[in-house]
């Protein structure tokens, strides 16, 4: 089996950023080599504020775990409170067996259990002078690709994928088409997506924005023994994202493509071996069919996202969260309504952009279900 859990950390407040993530990372330092991933979430509003805070970071990560780091992930999602640091860090159960590897200078991760592995790859990021949206698409998933390959894998054993944007819902100009960020990513994806084979679906994805720093990718890939049930989940609330229609698709296709290509992942993925079970849910917002609902009413969508991921988890309530907030005076609206369905599970509030416009909020999570109580598959 393989058993990890996810660990949220926050500095004390007050201090430079540098300082808060050296805070982060000191409660990581007796469990280094039980550390498989880390994301970081940042207040970093332009390139030069975002390269500062990222290349500090970096350094202090060097510092902490030597020759081998973990996959990290630098993303410009100011954390609540005032922050300018906060830091999702994926840990392994003490009985397995953990080797942090390198490719072409990417740092990820291999567990390794009775029933598979699993692979944790991060800090995928397009080059910061990039300013080309699908441009800046192809250099990310180039370089995850690359890693993929490297253990003999492919997206199609990518069970949870999260796509960060800067200018996701920008419209640019670019070589005479009028190109929006996540429409771009879409399109890369489905190029991409096409060189693989998808026998259990899509995986269950993030598409959201960030201030700056380009596209960075994340994965979490399985390559399972036949004892692991592994399967896509769909809400009927909802139509699945992969077959949205044009209507929803913003800015023109890419010349590589016939037309806009769909987002193409899952609303949740269920991986589970007998009594274990966890339920990866996708980046869900206030959308009923393809259409966005609750227009105006942060509370409204936030209630209307709970209810489709209740759809996808049978009912019952998540075990971690993540909430996506794009005006951060309403997060103490989203936290309180989201505490009132769950109570105060490990949870991160940050501030980013929706996939669309009218979008106040989006949220994620994992349902776990392990006599652990960490994921386990």
């Amino acid at each position: 089996m393989i058993r990890f859990g996810i660990r949220n950390i926050l500095p004390p407040e007050g201090g430079a950023g540098e300082d808060q993530a050296r805070a982060c990372l000191a409660p990581l330092e007796s469990d280094s080599h039980r550390v498989a991933a880390l994301t970081f979430f940042v207040d970093a509003v332009d390139t030069g504020s975002y390269r500062t805070i990222r290349d500090a970071i970096l350094a202090r990560v060097r510092e902490t775990f030597g020759d081998t780091v973990p996959p990290t992930s630098v993303v410009a999602q100011a954390p609540e409170g005032g922050l300018h640091v906060a830091l999702e860090a994926a840990l392994v159960d003490e009985s397995q067996a953990l080797e942090r590897r390198s490719h072409e200078g990417h740092p990820y991760s291999v567990v390794l259990g009775d029933h598979g592995r699993a692979v944790f790859g991060g800090g995928f990021a397009s080059d910061l002078d990039e300013t080309h949206p699908a441009e800046r698409a192809r250099q990310a998933f180039a370089a995850a690709e690359a890693v993929l390959a490297r253990e003999d894998l492919t997206f199609g054993h990518v069970v949870r994928q999260w796509n960060y944007l800067e200018g996701m819902l920008d419209l640019r100009l670019a070589k005479g088409q009028e190109i929006q960020g996540y429409q771009a990513l879409n399109d890369v994806r489905t190029l991409v997506y096409d060189r693989a084979e998808f026998h259990v679906g899509y995986p269950a994805a993030t598409g959201i924005g960030q201030a700056a720093g380009g596209v960075i990718l994340e994965f979490l890939a399985l390559d399972a023994s036949p004892d692991i049930d592994v399967a896509a989940v769909s809400n009927p609330k909802q139509i699945d994202a992969h077959a949205y229609s044009d209507d929803v698709l913003i800015g023109e296709a890419l010349p590589e493509i016939p037309g806009k290509a769909s987002p193409k992942f899952e609303r949740a993925k269920r991986v589970a071996r007998g009594a274990d079970e966890i339920v990866f849910v996708s980046g869900t917002a206030s959308i009923l069919g393809e259409e966005s609902v609750a227009l105006g009413d942060v509370a409204g969508q936030t209630r209307v996202t709970l209810d489709n991921i209740a759809a996808l988890v049978a009912n019952r309530p998540l075990t971690r969260l993540r909430a996506y907030v794009k005006r951060t005076e309403d997060i103490p609206v989203v936290r309180e309504v989201c505490e009132a369905a769950y109570g105060s599970i490990p949870a991160i509030y940050v501030t980013a952009d929706v996939c669309r416009d009218e979008l106040l909020v989006e949220l994620e999570g994992s349902l776990v279900v392990s006599d652990s109580g960490a994921a386990s598959f």
